[in-house]
């Protein structure tokens, strides 16, 4: 990418520390819904997945929300890693049910 090739409509504000940001540096706040800039985020691991907050209070809140989740909500907080798992699994049953001959 060139330098200054993108228009300012594609950059966003941190109301957490006051940056402006482009877009490979900006996420969504998990708990908020709000953009955050990848330098000023806290993160942790959720099934796998890194999740952005804006603070370490918020990180442990949606801590306690996840813990009260059931399972298959749990799953849906890394969307590609459950449809990669469940296409592995579709593609070891069509393997075994061809093997057998059904």
């Amino acid at each position: 990418m060139q330098y200054g090739s993108e228009d300012a409509g594609s950059f966003t504000y941190c109301g957490n520390c006051g940056s402006i940001n482009c877009p490979s540096h900006t996420k969504i706040e998990r708990l908020e819904g709000t953009p955050i800039c990848t330098g000023c985020a806290v993160t942790d691991q959720f099934l796998f997945k890194t999740k952005y907050f804006y603070s370490e209070a918020n990180r442990d809140e949606f801590q306690a929300q996840y813990d009260q989740m059931p399972m298959h909500e749990k799953a849906m907080e890394n969307k590609p890693l459950v449809a990669g798992l469940l296409t592995m699994l579709l593609v070891a049953l069509v393997a075994i049910l061809s093997t057998v001959g059904i």
